[in-house]
């Protein structure tokens, strides 16, 4: 629950009241865009990816006229998440006209703007359409309007302590607007608990949340690239971002959702330019965006404008022209892995055009040897964590695997490592836990495996937790009362541990002096 004492002085402050009152809307009498408009301009800067004011405005228009048009309101037997799979299943958006009896109409001869059972394109509209159903509907409905920064939403979840939902796969459209249903309910649930009004809980989320979050004002140098991607840009990127890159600009991108921070982001500029423009790093991991068209994102920074690598010359190479993504025109190009042996060859094309390719970033390379024959979870805890743990000082007592926890009525096995366990049977604490993967390399199955971590944290009181799978252990320390989703403590690849301070660094966060 929240601290009820903290939460009083803010909901009676003045910006407490105005938040609120930000989000009180009668739908008698207020008016919709002088509302969506505040709203808009107060929280701009989480509303990444909406180009205009217009834009935003007139697409809640849009969404509320068709529902009007279309008769698809909540009758009295519906709760909002029966409402809400009744709408997204039969929505269309399209223009109305006012007949001659004063109601709403489809505008006659016009195709729809987005059909019924688009799901992608509704993904896309799911900020106004949340709140859209704030404000009419009868039923609790919150809305949820980060599109592009969905990680900073993710972060208030987390320090409200608001339970997360297993994210949806990329593949399933519908499913990712399910997902605000089950965050919906969720968050009626913390409403609940907390004696919260709709109006009351969306100022929680959009303001109180972040006097909790301890955010860091200064940036760490970016980590040492690991990976090489491609994505594309349009006409208007070009002119508008990528001409002329200035110094410490970030913008956000569509990217491969596994991008981690740090890593070469090659841009390559769409008809009519059709050519590799500039050169990047990613200066966030990619973010998972269920509410977006696209579902992956990152900010790219620390652009390296380079000579113009036409579509034609990479055709006409011999290297690149046997490239899929060559033989392909560059379609499809948002995401595409570069290898190391690609980064090279373009290295020489830019050198054969006069570049001093000194200034370009390089993929990092460590000569460590390490075992590659890592098949399956066990193979993880025996070829790569636990030798770890024994070079750290930790013998199997140390640790404890499947220990059963009392949780409600029922026992529950807490997996994989549960270090130094104390009080009684059933109802034992530890300062760490780390749960192992095979591989969660993608956004989904990192989350999957980080909630799981977190839960039992919170179960056994654990102020450290870690993750990790074949590639790489992470390790976040507890600070302020909660941990941070996307700011971990210790990331590393296993190749990389080897390095002394890389170890000396790990052991001063996990070893058992450190956690006593």
């Amino acid at each position: 629950m929240i601290n009820k004492n903290i939460w009083n002085l803010y909901k009676n402050s003045e910006k407490g009241s105005q938040t609120i009152e930000l989000f009180t809307f009668n739908k008698e009498s207020s008016n919709l865009e002088v509302r969506a408009k505040e709203i808009f301009q107060r929280y701009n800067e989480y509303l990444g990816g909406i180009d205009t004011e217009e834009n935003f405005l007139d697409i809640c228009f849009l969404v509320i006229d068709s529902i009007i048009a279309d008769g698809l309101h909540n009758n009295d037997t519906e709760n909002s998440s029966e409402y809400f799979t009744k709408l997204i299943d039969n929505i269309e958006l399209f223009f109305v006209e006012e007949n001659n009896d004063g109601e709403l109409t489809k505008l006659a001869g016009e195709l729809p703007i987005i059909p019924k059972k688009n799901y992608k394109s509704f993904c896309s509209i799911l900020p106004e359409i949340s709140l859209i159903l704030s404000f009419y509907s009868d039923l609790f409905f919150i809305p949820i309007l980060f599109r592009e920064q969905f990680d900073v939403f993710m972060k208030i979840l987390d320090v409200l302590d608001i339970p997360l939902p297993e994210l949806p796969p990329k593949s399933d459209k519908r499913g990712r607007l399910m997902l605000y249903n089950e965050l919906n309910k969720n968050i009626a649930k913390f409403a609940e608990k907390n004696n919260l009004t709709a109006e009351e809980t969306c100022a929680c989320i959009y303001d109180f949340a972040f006097m909790l979050l301890e955010e860091c004002h200064t940036q760490n140098d970016l980590p040492q690239p690991t990976n090489i991607w491609l994505t594309g840009a349009s006409k208007e990127d070009f002119k508008t971002f990528l001409e002329n890159p200035i110094k410490g600009e970030k913008s956000v991108w569509t990217c491969n959702e596994n991008t981690k921070r740090g890593d070469i982001i090659i841009i390559y500029v769409l008809s009519p330019f059709s050519c590799i423009q500039s050169i990047w790093r990613a200066d966030i991991d990619g973010v998972y965006t269920p509410f977006n068209y696209y579902n992956s994102r990152t900010k790219v920074t620390d652009g390296i404008k380079i000579p113009q690598v036409t579509l034609n010359e990479l055709k006409n190479d011999p290297y690149f022209s046997s490239l899929p993504i060559t033989r392909k025109n560059f379609q499809g190009v948002n995401g595409v892995k570069f290898s190391a042996k690609d980064y090279q060859e373009l290295q020489r094309l830019l050198c054969e055009k006069g570049l001093d390719i000194s200034i370009l970033p390089q993929l990092y390379k460590p000569n460590l040897e390490f075992d590659k024959q890592i098949n399956c979870e066990k193979d993880v805890e025996d070829k790569l964590l636990i030798p770890l743990l024994e070079k750290i000082g930790y013998s199997e007592t140390d640790w404890t695997r499947q220990l059963l926890q009392k949780v409600g009525r029922n026992e529950k096995a807490i997996p994989d490592f549960v270090f130094m366990p104390t009080g009684e049977l059933h109802f034992q604490n530890t300062p760490l836990v780390i749960e192992a993967k095979f591989d969660i390399s993608s956004n989904i199955e990192q989350t999957k495996t980080y909630n799981q971590a977190l839960s039992y944290a919170r179960i056994m009181k654990s102020s450290t937790i870690g993750i990790c799978d074949k590639e790489r252990l992470i390790i976040y320390k507890e600070k302020n009362g909660h941990f941070e989703r996307f700011k971990p403590t210790f990331e590393e690849y296993w190749q990389n541990i080897n390095n002394a301070e890389t170890f000396r660094d790990l052991k001063l966060l996990i070893s058992k002096e450190a956690l006593k």
